[in-house]
């Protein structure tokens, strides 16, 4: 039965119109920004008193898509709808943190306009604030001062202390007033408090810190917002961080994803680098580096001549050593002191061998793509060495190492301080900070363990740069450009299942919980998943189909009548070299057999494997090549019980009526071998592959049940090539 997912009908007000007035969005993706927040509002509980209960719920949006103005968007409209309380667990870094504060203060203009005041900011929660936001919250009971009443947003480090104090300061102000509608945002949700702990019955820190935070409001919604959703996807339903529904934002027009980045049609972003970029103890810069640098600087001087953006910013992302980090700002500090040196000295000969050594080669780069135009016209290389140069535009670039060991944030008004940045970090910049206007990235870190949400949290290139789009570079080490190129297609997998839900109303206990990833990839980290799933990796024999004693196995119907229509199309296979009966073949399409096989019956097992199967053939752009083998032409092959499920039946007198588990019965040796053991005659059904084809074999059986008694049965083995081998994670089904 469909669930419906909103809750109650809150209304558009003051604070989210203004908001959205302040932005720079144009009519239609203002009304868009306010839709969507209304919805996510009505999917939390009602901010009405004394209405004991908790709920969570899901958003996801895409890296650097617009989440934080989702979320900002959220806690307007929870004040216009009667919301007293807002905690933001805002990252796990301080600059995160205090990034997340100052937008929140700027953007709903908390700090007054000389009226009466409608927020009070808090950063950090400690015991010296309980006593102002009691006396806040109350004021919402009372309805004689209605124009009085001020929303608290306080905004909390996720880490286990910081929370303990909230925790504390939460206890005191609703041990007074416990009815109090509270509201608490988790940013970048599926960072650090899902729980890791080893043992079921255990908790780790963060998350049990969350957990009870979350105890002392009786009355509270918990929204939980990621651009990587595979670890809260994957935590047991009965947790209480298990979302109950799920919102998916929709990026804005000037919005550039992996779909645009990453596509095998477009050349014009991914560049290429080797691990020597990784060497912290070499003396001399990569040579890619310079190459690199080159690109951003022209870049930023187009970027000027353009008005816009303003400033432009290249990051170098190492690794996550500081030591590396270190390294990288000697490097560049070095060639860019050389470039000024060659551009500004007044030696000629240098600053011609400069411009045609460095600068040209950079410059061509931009214009295969239109990066050095300006308004249709292309800027001459000549003009922009004079203004990087003589210009002092190079002098003025910031280079500026963000990690744990040196801190040095950059501050929201420091950005347009300088026309250009370089930011050298790791971790500290691998998700939640932002990177101004960044048009080129250097990236020599390879993918690491391969989990698919650390991976796409690192694209900080991503975001709203549809205006500078023919200005993007990435400069990569060839594992890990390949990792998102993978990514792509899993992503819109899941993000169509996800709009589907959404769309439609329905509540995620609805859905069986599907991930579908390239075979190199996890989906999270491991500890996190405490869901019940089953790990396809689709690659090989995926399926050979030999539980077929239970219900009627097979095609429907419907099935049946296309693949007699494949099999009247079917020629004799040359691989077959028997005299005798002979495999049959004819070359179709995965989306022509997925027909058969939508419906194809199954034991659970197996039908789960065919459910996977469809789902991670069924998302490969352009046709799919299948070659459906019809095993002895279609004659029947006699196949008995496997060794293990002879005695059962013998026990039970070949009677299934006796049997409890009918189903975990198979017939053995469903794949014949060699003949001879050379294959010289007959390769074996095995030896019936290709390495640019999916292979359904189809084996029709005279399945021993009894005493000379035999039942007919059509079994399927499916083969898919290692360029085609998908990994799906699939929730196990319920015991009824």
């Amino acid at each position: 039965m469909t669930s419906h997912a909103n809750l109650w009908a809150p209304q558009p007000g003051e604070k989210l119109q203004g908001l959205l007035a302040r932005t720079n969005l144009i009519a239609h993706e203002q009304a868009r920004v306010e839709r969507e927040t209304l919805r996510i509002l009505g999917r939390c509980r009602a901010p009405e008193w004394d209405n004991d209960g908790n709920a969570a719920e899901l958003v996801v949006g895409a890296v650097q898509s617009g989440k934080t103005l989702s979320f900002t968007g959220l806690i307007a409209a929870a004040r216009d709808n009667g919301f007293p309380l807002v905690v933001v667990l805002a990252g796990t870094k301080t600059n995160l943190r205090n990034q997340t504060y100052e937008r929140l203060v700027r953007d709903l203009a908390m700090d007054g306009d000389g009226g009466l005041p409608s927020w009070y900011p808090v950063n950090d929660l400690r015991p010296a604030n309980a006593q102002e936001i009691f006396a806040r919250v109350q004021r919402w009971q009372d309805d004689r001062r209605v124009r009085g009443r001020v929303t608290t947003v306080a905004v909390v480090l996720k880490n286990h202390a910081s929370l303990r104090r909230a925790r504390s300061v939460l206890a005191e102000v609703l041990g007074q007033i416990p009815g109090a509608p509270v509201m608490f945002i988790d940013d970048e949700a599926d960072q650090a408090g899902l729980n890791v702990a080893r043992s079921d019955a255990e908790e780790s820190p963060t998350y049990r810190a969350i957990r009870l935070l979350r105890e002392t409001a009786g009355n509270h919604s918990y929204v939980l917002y990621t651009a990587t959703p595979q670890a809260p996807l994957l935590i047991a339903l009965e947790d209480t961080l298990s979302p109950r529904t799920v919102s998916v934002l929709t990026p804005g027009d000037g919005y550039v994803g992996g779909a645009d980045l990453f596509d095998e049609s477009y050349t014009g972003f991914v560049r290429e680098i080797n691990d020597d970029a990784l060497d912290d103890a070499s003396i001399s810069p990569p040579e890619s580096l310079e190459r690199a640098i080159a690109t951003y600087l022209l870049a930023m001087g187009i970027a000027q001549f353009r008005g816009s953006p303003r400033p432009l910013t290249m990051l170098i992302h190492p690794s996550s050593g500081t030591d590396l980090h270190r390294a990288y700002e000697i490097w560049v500090r070095g060639i860019m002191d050389r470039l000024t040196v060659g551009l500004t000295d007044g030696d000629e000969v240098l600053r011609d061998q400069v411009a045609k050594e460095v600068f040209l080669p950079a410059y061509d780069d931009l214009s295969s793509t239109g990066g050095n135009m300006v308004e249709g016209v292309r800027v001459p290389l000549e003009e922009l060495i004079e203004m990087l140069g003589d210009g002092g535009y190079l002098e003025a670039v910031r280079v500026r190492v963000v990690n744990s060991a040196q801190g040095n944030e950059i501050s929201s008004s420091e950005w347009t301080q300088a026309p250009g940045w370089v930011v050298i970090g790791g971790n500290k910049l691998d998700r939640g900070f932002t990177v101004e206007n960044l048009a080129v990235t250097y990236m020599p870190r390879g993918p690491g363990v391969r989990n698919a949400d650390t991976v796409q949290q690192r694209g900080r290139f991503f975001g709203y740069k549809r205006a500078y789009l023919d200005q993007l570079r990435a400069w990569m080490n060839p594992d890990t450009s390949d990792v998102f190129q993978k990514y792509v297609r899993h992503e819109n997998a899941m993000r169509d299942a996800l709009s589907d839900l959404d769309s439609n109303g329905r509540e995620l206990s609805t859905w069986r919980r599907t991930i579908l990833l390239d075979s190199s990839l996890n989906p999270t980290r491991r500890a996190v998943i405490s869901l019940d799933v089953n790990d396809f990796r689709l690659r090989g024999w995926v399926l050979t189909q030999t539980h077929v004693y239970g219900e009627p196995t097979g095609p429907t119907a419907a099935g049946r009548s296309r693949l007699d229509g494949l099999r009247a199309s079917a020629t004799d296979d040359p691989r077959d070299r028997r005299t005798g009966a002979r495999n049959t073949v004819v070359r179709s399409t995965w989306s022509e057999v997925a027909e058969v096989l939508v419906d194809w019956r199954a034991a659970a097992g197996e039908k789960n494997i065919l459910y996977a199967i469809l789902l991670a053939l069924g998302s490969v752009e352009g046709e799919v090549p299948v070659d459906v083998v019809f095993m002895n032409g279609g004659a029947t092959r006699d196949r008995g019980p496997s060794v293990a499920s002879r005695p059962v039946l013998a026990v039970a007198g070949w009677d299934l009526n006796r049997i409890d588990d009918v189903e975990a019965l198979e017939v053995g040796n469903l794949m014949q071998g060699p003949d001879p053991d050379d294959g010289s005659t007959y390769p074996g059904d095995r030896g019936f592959t290709a390495v640019d084809a999916v292979t359904v074999e189809v084996h029709e059986l005279a399945v021993e049940v009894g005493l000379a008694a035999r039942s007919r049965a059509t079994s399927l083995a499916i083969h898919i090539p290692t360029d085609l081998g998908d990994r799906v994670i699939l929730q196990a089904e319920q015991a009824e």
